[in-house]
């Protein structure tokens, strides 16, 4: 008989080979070939279940081959959220369960089934808005800074036709007025600029001008019509009003007059007071005549010069409708030729496009277009903060009234923000009272309010306008007061923006829970959360109409001929990304590099290496880190989304190889990329070909596509393609296993340790999986009955026979190995011959010749 040594040392010399020799066995092969070709179909647990030959194919490669009966059991055990400390098979103290659980795709993990986003969508998808929102935000100061220079500065521009053939000039100058920047008139533009507005015979004039002219004109004249009417009967109103005041006068000194008399002649003394009352209703009525008398000359002569230049007023009505058509017609242009005039007026080019001495634009129209393209922007960016800055301390130099301020629509906003009055109750009014309180005056308007607004004091403090509001100029603030209303504002220009955001976010998590549909996220119940997502990607939902989305996120991904590549812009890709839509509108499951399970046990198992052989607060403390570490490596998976995105991040990528027993500093980025980039379906290929089988499970239980990225056609499969091929390479290795146990029990349970050894953790590892006892027992001659004895009494003897530490270390491990199949075979040999039979030459000791060699090869303990 080969003794138990020599048999394993023949298996385990060469595994590969040993292992492509089970390969090949006419039925391996076959009932492989079976389960790759038809796990994919696999949908549900049920269809699973009911199809023997792949079930008792995976129970098998997990060695359950005993459990394959339970079909209810492992029903619960496939449908586990591994993430859930108490789903079932987490309860289930053999580790197998879980393993097979983590294989598939049955169970719900982190909480979340088919849903429109995922939690690590979103929380991606709040990243992406940041750094897009970023983006522009560089890009806006950028372009404001180039514009600026090449506008303001002599001899950037040197003619009209290079700021207009310049992309990044044009663009910016075109979003500021308005233009359109995909569709215009280049030659119509250009004649534009170098129009003299003062000249009847220019471009602008004869093409537009007149135009507009004619339209303002015939506007007017509406307006005066309207006018002329309302005086027509407002001067009768006004002279009936005179007429009664004048009677009411009369009356009033008359009575004033007898009530004299009558207290001159002995009245009571209360006349006095009726008098009194009746001079103050005299001197308002005289007041209100004097008033009306100045409205009505006012209102005579405004009516006489009207009426000699308007059509008679008999034809008002019929002229008003004939106006009112013409008007129409022209209402849509008007825009259009305004927006022309202002380029005409507010450059100066020469008439052969030609840039003048001068320059193309004066500093202060520069500053105005600049502020025009930041008037088009949807939010504030910190290139219009600093604008803002420029032009509040440009107008400090030459201010000579409040009103220069709040006058201002941006300059009135600058300074409610910066003194944190940014609200709707805050108007132009209460700032103007602000600014021109006397803070000496205890009932001035700062005074009066300041103690429930403390606002008010820190702005009327800040300025020194004089109680009508005037200043000298250059005196509205000093150097102290402009430092520190700059350091306000820059510390809170974005404060409301921050806050709208939260607010934003906060109801694009509410408003995605009850998206159960792709039409509910394309309603108008979640019309707010839609343009978020949009506008994170840098789409606008103004330009993008919604049945392009609602078929860019129909597409299916993983088809190269969907819709959505036909949109050629990643920003559709990059949106569909971020959902989990599937081609009738319908939800389904987020596909991930790794399956949920998977990315569970790595963090598990990565936990528990980190943690392995410690104790006390030792324990406690790696414990804790590790789990953070972990909680990093699960919120990778969620986030990234190709194979280049894993191997730039080497942090994610280390986790991955501790949790399975690999030092990282020994495994290179070069060798990492060239695992990732191998077809672990393919034997051949790099990572197949590794001594070390870890790197090929590792490589395997992610889901990549030809191209890198994830390989969303495997939505809603069973199981991805690496761990279809990890159970295909699971099963091969139990059947060598098996195959040697029928030859002897031995083998199997060496090559069992040794598979096993590297998971093992603590001394109830062993006492809780019988073969691994069974190792144990063998290993250090312990009687059977040690199995009788009290768990942590097992325990104890376990961590005195071997020193768990031992089993990192693969030299040690196969030494233990070695004694095993020794002290095994003296175990399992047959009786010793008897004296009588050695002395005669008969018989045979039980001890094989090979046994006795390995004997003298190991040092026993």
């Amino acid at each position: 008989m080969v003794s138990t040594y020599l048999t394993f040392d023949l298996v385990n010399r060469d595994m590969q080979k040993s292992l492509k020799t089970i390969a090949g066995q006419t039925m391996v092969v076959n009932d492989t070939k079976y389960y790759q070709e038809n796990i994919g179909k696999i949908k549900t647990v049920d269809e699973f279940l009911d199809n023997y030959r792949l079930y008792s194919y995976a129970m098998q490669a997990h060695g359950l081959d005993d459990m394959i009966y339970a079909k209810a059991f492992m029903k619960q055990v496939l449908e586990s959220d591994l993430s859930d400390d108490n789903s079932f098979a987490n309860r289930l103290t053999d580790d197998r369960y879980q393993n097979i659980a983590a294989a598939f795709n049955f169970g719900v993990s982190n909480g979340e089934g088919a849903a429109a986003q995922s939690n690590g969508q979103m929380e991606e998808l709040f990243d992406t808005y940041d750094q897009t929102i970023a983006a522009q935000n560089d890009t806006l100061e950028a372009d404001t800074r180039y514009f600026k220079v090449m506008l303001g500065e002599t001899g950037h521009i040197t003619n009209v036709d290079q700021l207009l053939a310049n992309p990044r000039l044009r663009d910016y100058l075109f979003t500021a007025y308005g233009i359109d920047t995909k569709y215009y008139n280049y030659n119509a533009i250009r004649g534009v600029l170098v129009s003299d507005p003062a000249d009847p015979a220019s471009f602008y004039n004869t093409a537009y001008g007149n135009t507009l002219d004619q339209y303002n004109a015939m506007k007017t004249e509406d307006s005066e019509l309207a006018e002329r009417l309302s005086l027509s009967t407002g001067i009768p109103a006004l002279q009936d009003s005179i007429a009664l005041g004048q009677q009411r006068k009369t009356d009033l000194e008359t009575q004033i007059a007898a009530k004299q008399d009558e207290l001159n002649n002995g009245g009571p003394a209360t006349l006095q007071d009726e008098i009194d009352a009746m001079q103050v209703e005299l001197t308002k009525t005289v007041e209100a005549i004097q008033k009306d008398q100045t409205t009505l000359a006012t209102s005579q002569t405004r009516y006489t010069e009207l009426d000699g230049r308007l059509v008679p007023i008999a034809q008002t009505a019929e002229r008003r409708a004939e106006l009112a058509k013409l008007i129409a017609a022209g209402s849509s242009d008007a825009p259009y030729l305004g927006l022309m005039k202002s380029l005409a007026e507010d450059f100066n080019f020469n008439a052969d496009g030609s840039v003048p001495a001068g320059g193309a634009v004066t500093p202060e129209k520069l500053l105005e277009i600049v502020g025009g393209f930041f008037n088009k922007q949807t939010r504030i960016t910190h290139a219009e903060a600093m604008f803002n800055q420029e032009l509040f301390e440009q107008e400090l130099k030459t201010a000579t009234n409040v009103t220069d301020f709040i006058d201002d629509p941006r300059l009135l906003k600058y300074i409610k923000v910066a003194f944190n009055l940014d609200k709707v109750t805050v108007v132009k009014s209460t700032i103007e009272q602000i600014l021109t309180s006397d803070l000496s005056d205890p009932n001035s308007y700062a005074n009066r309010f300041g103690a429930t607004n403390p606002e008010y004091l820190e702005l009327a403090k800040a300025f020194n306008f004089n109680t009508d509001g005037t200043v000298a100029a250059g005196q509205a603030q000093d150097e102290l007061q402009t430092s520190s209303t700059r350091s306000d504002y820059m510390s809170r220009w974005d404060d409301k923006q921050e806050a709208d955001l939260d607010k934003a976010i906060k109801f694009y998590k509410l408003d995605l829970t009850a998206v159960k549909t792709l039409d509910d996220f394309l309603s108008a119940d979640a019309n707010d959360s839609y343009k978020f997502a949009l506008e994170a990607v840098g789409l606008d939902p103004t330009t993008v109409s919604k049945l392009t989305i609602k078929n860019a996120l129909k597409s299916d991904l993983s088809d190269p001929n969907s819709y959505i590549y036909k949109l050629k812009d990643e920003r559709f890709v990059s949106l569909a990304k971020f959902f989990n839509f599937d081609t009738k509108g319908g939800v389904t499951r987020q596909v991930l590099l790794q399956s949920n399970a998977a990315i569970t046990n790595v963090a598990k198992d990565y936990i528990l290496r980190k943690s392995r052989f410690l104790e006390g607060d030792e324990l406690k403390a790696a414990r804790a880190k590790a789990q953070t570490e972990a909680k990093y490596y699960t919120d990778a998976m969620q986030r990234i989304g190709s194979r280049d995105e894993l191997l730039a991040d080497r942090k994610t990528l280390d986790i991955l190889l501790i949790s399975k027993g690999i030092d990282p500093s020994t495994v290179t980025n070069d060798f990492l990329k060239e695992a990732f980039n191998s077809d672990p379906a393919d034997p051949n290929s790099f990572v197949n070909k590794q001594t070390d089988k870890r790197f090929a499970q590792i490589v395997g239980t992610f889901n990549f596509d030809s191209k890198g990225e994830i390989d969303r056609s495997s939505a809603g499969e069973a199981q991805n393609g690496g761990e279809v091929v990890a159970t295909q390479d699971l099963y091969v290795r139990q059947m060598l296993e098996t195959q040697q146990g029928e030859e002897n029990p031995g083998v199997r349970l060496a090559l069992y340790f040794e598979r096993m050894s590297d998971s093992i953790t603590d001394p109830y590892v062993i006492l809780g999986d019988e073969a691994l006892m069974e190792f144990f027992r063998v290993t250090f001659s312990l009687p059977q009955e040690i199995g009788n004895m009290d768990v942590d009494q097992q325990a104890k003897i376990v961590e005195k026979k071997l020193n768990l530490e031992d089993l990192a270390d693969p030299e040690k491990v196969k030494k233990l190995v070695q004694r095993f199949t020794i002290m095994y075979d003296l175990e399992n040999s047959p009786v010793t011959a008897s004296p009588a039979s050695i002395l005669s030459g008969g018989g045979s000791t039980g001890i094989s010749s090979d046994t006795l060699w390995a004997l003298s090869q190991i040092r026993m303990s």
